[in-house]
């Protein structure tokens, strides 16, 4: 038999090592399986990581872009107000443009249908600051938002494909917005959204920001998202310098400012600053499944050397070089790289749209995720890397073949001490890392089931909440001025009252789980009037007096708000238990006054206080809060109504609750009906996804874990059929050898197990994001998961311990 040894071309050394491949299909099939799972796993993870971290932005020049935020002791991400955005605009020079957006809601009349719309008020300089084009039509400018000009709007273009079928002709066409005509001058590019921070920015009507003189003048209020343009020569660094330069001359000129300030810095940057640490471990994690994958064939092709070893004996024998030996080995592991390849850019895909689908209302950065030519090109790379890998135990130990030990041996290739010790080491490596994923997942789980678990403060089982919106005054038009929340609410909730199996209703202006930041610094009566930075934070809450009976929350002093609390009474608030222990620590807080912020810095009576609920949702503390009677408050165009059921009755339906309220007011929409278990639930959209994900490769791995192990115990057995053979013609029993066997594949689980858990006391460090308050050491999933992977060993030994003391003595010692 000639054996060639020169340069063969690509073609015919793939198809050989292919033919070859094929002449062993379950060892080819277990590889590409193993190789498919870790890829696909990649191929989606990575897929997400370069969607969110880094994201190709639809903007000219977004590295140039930066987000502009006022920062307090209290915080350092906020809003702006008009007055101050409007003077910093005018002044900073480190900055070509500066635009703000400011999120909203509106109703569209669609023929006798009024429907809520998500709206962004913009400056006119938004689109060219950002450098857009539209799709259609045009954008408005800077000279549109002056509050004398007529009502213009930018279509988003899913609204335009939704609402008016991609109609090319849709510029110039007039839609009543909040009651009032708005001419529809463009289309903004498809995903066209903004990021800011750690939210993303998207509506479906673009419309300018129009400030009134008051509004304009206003220092109070601070509701603007600002980004900007640098400069060409600017940097985010003096960008910040100057404008934080520029605010220090505007608290000097307004005292009342004293303790604020601003800061710049990239948007991209800060795009992706909540979203980083939590991919990159999941990222980590896809890793540690793909290199246990790579275990899995590396196992499965020293295995096959060990079978080829006499092949391996003759080529060395003939003369081959070393290149000659390891070049089979190398180009069998690279074929099934690329068939891993194939199957996980197939299995990647799916994932991808999973991943894409969930993230839709969990984490917006990862709404459009894809897989792009980047993600091909690292998938790609990654394969050949991973051919590499897996193949390199296998060429190491053919190299180690000594030809005349095995060519004279009638017995041909046998596994050798270096092979069973790199067999083994494979193993150990594998429940190592198997070990360290699945107690990270475990201990997510935990922390998640904790969030779950964590008390609201109230019973959210059986409470519905929705909407109720009305056009703003200005614009309702002849004969609708009673179409005000403060005139439509009290008759709208008795009828809803009366529904069958209503309990309760009630109002309060933000939905618990859904805090808007609608906050101030708080002084009491008698307190200086010094920096109000410096003054504790307290949450602001318009409420009628039905709400605590929705809630259930308890009077613990005082009274609750009442219906006599309107305008013509003295103003009044209920104030939560958080914020009588932190201001009022040893005293009752009932009787206590403090100012109102709002311009007339009026007093507001505390006359009660009633227990906690979680406003910031189940991830931090219940925060200082007051309640004030929605009588007293100034008149708005939306307001959240919470309804509490019956026990054991079925809750009213949408459409029972919408003719209600149209009973009372035709021109007012019905709109966001969720039960409070949603409301819960879409709070913890962004860990549940990184724990489903989690969960999904810890899953994998323990699944590889298993082949692993069970493969090189079967391998082992195979190997030592003479060995065991020979026992059982000396008299050993079954129960011996089965304990033998078994032993050894506990001896590997065992030394995985602490090599596991050594690296999971280091890896546990890095979870701290994820763990949401559970201990990094907790113990029961610690002992849990090492029981887990001790049975799984114990499994996956089983049924070659069987095999093992049912061998035929005679046959055994026969076997060649």
């Amino acid at each position: 038999m000639s054996i060639p040894f020169g340069v063969l071309s690509p073609p015919s050394v793939s198809g050989r090592r292919l033919r070859a491949l094929l002449r062993s299909p379950a060892m080819a099939l277990a590889a590409v399986s193993c190789l498919t799972l870790g890829l696909g796993a990649a191929v989606a993870i990575s897929s997400a990581v370069a969607t969110a971290l880094l994201p190709s932005l639809p903007f000219q020049d977004p590295d140039r872009l930066v987000t502009v935020y006022r920062t307090t002791p209290h915080f350092d991400t906020g809003p702006h107000s008009a007055a101050n955005y409007l003077d910093l605009a005018r002044s900073v020079q480190q900055l070509q443009s500066v635009a703000v957006l400011s999120p909203a809601t509106m109703l569209i009349a669609v023929g006798s249908e009024v429907s809520r719309v998500t709206a962004m008020r913009c400056s006119g300089n938004l689109f060219s600051t950002l450098g857009v084009e539209p799709v259609a039509g045009r954008f408005f400018d800077a000279g549109m938002d002056a509050p004398e000009r007529s009502g213009v709007a930018v279509l988003s273009a899913r609204f335009w494909r939704d609402r008016f079928g991609a109609d090319p002709a849709i510029a110039g066409r007039v839609i009543a917005l909040d009651g009032q005509p708005f001419t529809i001058l463009g289309v903004a590019p498809d995903r066209f959204e903004v990021p800011h921070g750690p939210r993303v920015l998207r509506a479906d009507v673009w419309v300018p920001l129009r400030l009134s003189a008051a509004a304009a003048a206003d220092r109070g209020s601070n509701y603007l998202m600002a980004l900007g343009r640098l400069a060409p020569g600017a940097t985010a660094a003096s960008a910040s310098e100057e404008l934080r330069r520029l605010f220090a001359g505007l608290v000097e000129q307004h005292p009342e400012l004293r303790g604020e300030s601003v800061r710049a810095l990239p948007l991209r940057q800060e795009a992706i600053r909540t979203v980083r640490a939590p991919l990159l471990l999941l990222f980590a994690a896809v890793l540690v499944v793909l290199l246990i994958a790579c275990a899995n064939v590396a196992s499965l092709l020293l295995a096959r050397g060990v079978r080829r070893q006499r092949e391996v004996a003759v080529r060395a024998a003939l003369g081959g070089s070393r290149w000659a030996i390891v070049a089979p080995i190398l180009g069998e592991s690279v074929l099934l790289a690329l068939g891993g390849l194939a199957g996980g850019l197939a299995l990647g895909w799916i994932g991808i749209k999973t991943i894409g689908s969930l993230a839709a209302t969990e984490l917006p950065q990862l709404a459009y995720v894809s897989l792009d030519a980047r993600v091909v090109i690292f998938a790609f790379v990654l394969a050949l890397l991973t051919a590499l890998i897996c193949g390199t135990a296998p060429a190491l130990g053919a190299l180690t073949v000594s030809p005349q030990s095995v060519l004279g041996s009638n017995r041909g290739g046998g596994a050798g001490r270096a092979h069973q010790r790199a067999l083994r080491g494979l193993v150990i490596v594998e429940v190592a890392f198997a070990l360290t994923l699945f107690i990270a997942a475990g201990l997510v789980l935990r922390g998640f089931r904790q969030l779950m678990a964590s008390d609201p403060g109230f019973d959210a089982r059986r409470i519905t909440t929705f909407e109720i919106m009305v056009p703003p005054p200005a614009h309702a038009g002849a004969g609708a001025e009673t179409l005000t929340v403060r005139r439509v609410l009290d008759p709208a909730l008795e009828r809803v009252r009366h529904l069958p199996g209503v309990e309760a209703v009630g109002a309060l202006s933000q939905v618990p789980y859904e805090n808007w930041g609608w906050n101030f610094n708080v002084r009491y009566e008698g307190q200086s009037d010094g920096d109000p930075t410096a003054r504790p934070m307290v949450e602001n809450r318009v409420a009628t007096p039905e709400l605590f009976a929705v809630t259930g929350q308890r009077l613990l002093d005082g009274r609750l708000l009442e219906s006599s609390d309107d305008e013509a009474g003295a103003r009044v608030v209920v104030v939560n238990q958080a914020l009588a222990r932190r201001d009022f620590p040893d005293q009752s807080a009932i009787g206590k006054r403090l100012y109102d912020p709002g311009a007339d810095q009026k007093l507001l009576t505390i006359v009660g206080v009633v227990s906690d609920i979680k406003n910031f949702g189940p991830f931090a503390a219940p925060q200082p809060e007051i309640y004030r009677p929605y009588r007293q408050w100034d008149d708005g165009t939306r307001f959240p109504v919470l309804v509490r059921w019956l026990p054991g009755t079925a809750r009213p339906s949408l459409r029972a609750v919408a003719d209600a309220v149209h009973s009372i007011a035709p021109g007012a929409a019905v709109e966001r009906w969720r039960t409070m278990p949603e409301v819960i639930r879409d709070s913890l959209g962004a860990p549940r996804l990184y724990l489903r994900l989690l969960a999904v490769f810890a899953g994998i791995a323990l699944l590889l874990a298993l082949g692993g192990i069970a493969g090189v115990m079967s391998y082992s057995v195979a190997q030592r059929t003479r060995e065991l053979g020979i026992r059982a013609a000396l008299g050993s029993s079954p129960g011996r050898t089965r304990a033998l066997v078994a032993g050894e594949g506990l001896r590997l689980v065992g030394a995985g197990l602490v090599l596991g858990l050594l690296a999971s006391l280091g890896v546990t460090r890095l979870l701290t994001a994820l763990l949401y308050g559970a201990s990094a050491l907790d113990a029961g999933v610690w002992v849990g998961a090492s029981v887990l992977f001790a049975a799984v060993g114990l499994a996956a030994s089983l049924a070659p311990t069987l095999r093992a003391s049912r061998a035929d003595p005679m046959q055994a010692l026969r076997a060649d």
